[in-house]
């Protein structure tokens, strides 16, 4: 093995990271993205306009108290619902945005929003297996559901499925609505953990210019960055297959062939013994009889 895949082999691991990873020096996955603007009459314009001010003023706590308030007011409207547990994912409580979906996933009165939003919070929640499976049922509810590859690819990384996960990654960019930064992000880490770092370099430093006030584009830019310069580019494929002469002229020249003994001198006595043998008379042998012809003729079997 060489070098370079031996440091690469080492780097890799740290790329396959949950959803909520945030620390040490590991490139980090993004999939809390693309959240679709969910609409419902039980959150009013005023009550739109103090979370939209919470939000820009990353107050979570109040983003929280809102929805919180709203819920308890809508037990039955999903659209609450999943706004709400995707607060509660972003504060870190997993079990309760888990609990607050729950009922939104099951049954032929299931949410497809609910079940994407389950997805991304088993991913945080880190039940890869799981996510996989909500991510594949609202992609079947859905085809074009992005958040759902975004969610499906991430999951099949986690699992060390790394070529799934990039067909997941690019089906999602193809139907992806608006700043496609983070999905980018998720496939630049996936091309990585491939061994294709210039690629992956490369759609970092797209998805950076989409969106320049993104830090952790930047920290996964530089970390890819420096392993490509540690590491260097993959060695390019041969361009052709040699030719069979050339094949024949590389391999060497077959090592010469011992020379034969010479036969044995017979023994006077051995000579003298064959030469008796050829003096004696030969017998004769006697005539087959003569072969009588017929008229039968042998059938094969056809049968």
């Amino acid at each position: 093995m060489s070098k370079k895949f031996s440091a690469l082999t080492l780097v890799i691991p740290v790329l396959i990271l949950s959803a909520c990873a945030s620390s040490g020096t590991s490139p980090q996955v993004v999939s809390n993205s693309m959240e679709p603007q969910l609409k419902t009459t039980a959150i009013d314009r005023a009550m739109e306009k103090a979370l939209a001010d919470a939000q820009a003023n990353g107050n979570a706590q109040e983003v929280l108290a809102i929805l919180g308030q709203v819920q308890a007011r809508n037990p039955k409207d999903p659209v609450v619902a999943i706004r709400y547990a995707r607060a509660l994912r972003d504060d870190e409580q997993i079990n309760a945005a888990i609990r607050t979906l729950a009922p939104f996933t099951k049954g032929e009165k299931a949410n497809n929003e609910a079940i994407t939003e389950m997805a991304m919070t088993q991913l945080s929640l880190g039940d890869f297996e799981a996510a996989e499976s909500y991510a594949t049922r609202a992609i079947e509810n859905d085809p074009n559901n992005a958040r759902a590859y975004l969610a499906l690819g991430t999951a099949q990384d986690a699992q060390s499925r790394h070529q799934d996960a990039e067909v997941s990654f690019r089906e999602g960019l193809k139907h992806w609505q608006g700043d496609p930064s983070p999905i980018l992000n998720n496939l630049a880490l996936n091309l990585a953990s491939q061994g294709h770092l210039e690629e992956s370099l490369a759609l970092l430093e797209k998805a950076q210019k989409l969106a320049p006030g993104r830090m952790d584009l930047e920290r996964n830019r530089r970390i890819i960055s420096t392993l490509l310069e540690t590491t260097g580019p993959r060695p390019p494929a041969p361009e052709a297959k040699p030719s069979a002469k050339q094949e024949a002229s590389d391999k060497p020249a077959p090592a010469p062939k011992p020379a034969k003994k010479a036969a044995p001198v017979k023994e006077k006595a051995a000579v003298k013994e064959e030469a008796k043998e050829e003096d004696q008379p030969l017998v004769q042998q006697p005539t087959p009889p003569p072969v009588t012809k017929t008229n039968i003729k042998l059938k094969s079997v056809n049968e």
